[in-house]
């Protein structure tokens, strides 16, 4: 898996000829009271919160992957589906929820670019009708750990030439918040560069050009490449574009700054 590309970010256009195609399940992962005032016709209605587990520390760490088979199976959800994951703007949640199915060995995920918002920019259909579909079989049979680090695993690696360790947060949060602070040696990478911004709504630059910001900042893809942000969402948008580009070896620190700046800030 790791050595090559990994295609996820889909247009509004592909969504709008293939939503129809069976083989394709849409997962709608806002807020049940958006999802109820309108939706893509076929989608179905999934909590995010099923993606996110916190430890006794507050830290984040891998859900519990029997609660979101449940979930996606009596939505329908089987191994053979390609699934679209649908959010608001950043498409943090779904971010997130698509490293979540990488974790677990699930692959056929897509990304809507654009969100909802530039799909109703476009004046396309919603409707408030939803949608049941009989119960699904899928599965996650083998987990891809490669993709995930602990804090542990970075104090081992912290001064070495072959790993980049990428803070994903905002200037403000690097400079500011909490006191500040970054792990020793991070470049920073904010999430939101790698969009183009419209009036309403934000798509992926042309991806060569995020590739080459990605070069000015010495984030090759020869290095060993560690993600973090405060917990995980907006790495995992960041994950997502790396793995489109065809970077090998990246990684998601998922307790990220939040449990660094209380164990490890010492550094």
């Amino acid at each position: 898996m790791s050595n090559k590309n990994i295609h996820t970010f889909v247009s509004t256009e592909f969504l709008s000829d293939y939503m129809v195609d069976e083989r394709y399940k849409i997962l709608d992962l806002r807020s049940r009271d958006k999802f109820d005032q309108g939706h893509i016709a076929g989608s179905v209605h999934i909590n995010s919160e099923i993606f996110l587990k916190r430890n006794d520390e507050g830290a984040s760490v891998i859900p519990d992957k029997s609660k979101i088979l449940n979930t996606l199976r009596e939505k329908g959800v089987n191994n053979e589906h390609i699934l679209i994951l649908v959010d608001d703007v950043f498409n943090l949640n779904c971010s997130n929820a698509a490293w979540i199915f990488h974790y677990f060995g699930f692959f056929n995920i897509q990304l809507l670019d654009g969100a909802l918002s530039k799909w109703e920019k476009e004046n396309r259909s919603l409707t408030t009708e939803e949608t049941f579909y009989p119960l699904g079989n899928i599965d996650f049979t083998v987990e891809n750990p490669s993709i995930y680090i602990t804090k542990d695993e970075i104090l081992m690696n912290i001064y070495t030439d072959d790993h980049t360790f990428v803070d994903n947060r905002s200037d403000y949060a690097v400079q500011y918040d909490q006191q500040g602070g970054i792990i020793p040696g991070a470049k920073h990478f904010w999430y939101l560069d790698v969009f183009e911004e419209f009036p309403d709504f934000f798509v992926l630059k042309d991806l060569e050009i995020i590739h080459g910001m990605f070069i000015d900042k010495g984030i090759i893809k020869k290095n060993s490449i560690i993600l973090y942000c405060e917990s995980a969402p907006q790495s995992a948008l960041v994950y997502l574009v790396m793995k489109e580009l065809g970077y090998p070896d990246v990684k998601l620190y998922l307790a990220g700054y939040e449990e660094w700046r209380i164990i490890c800030s010492f550094l």
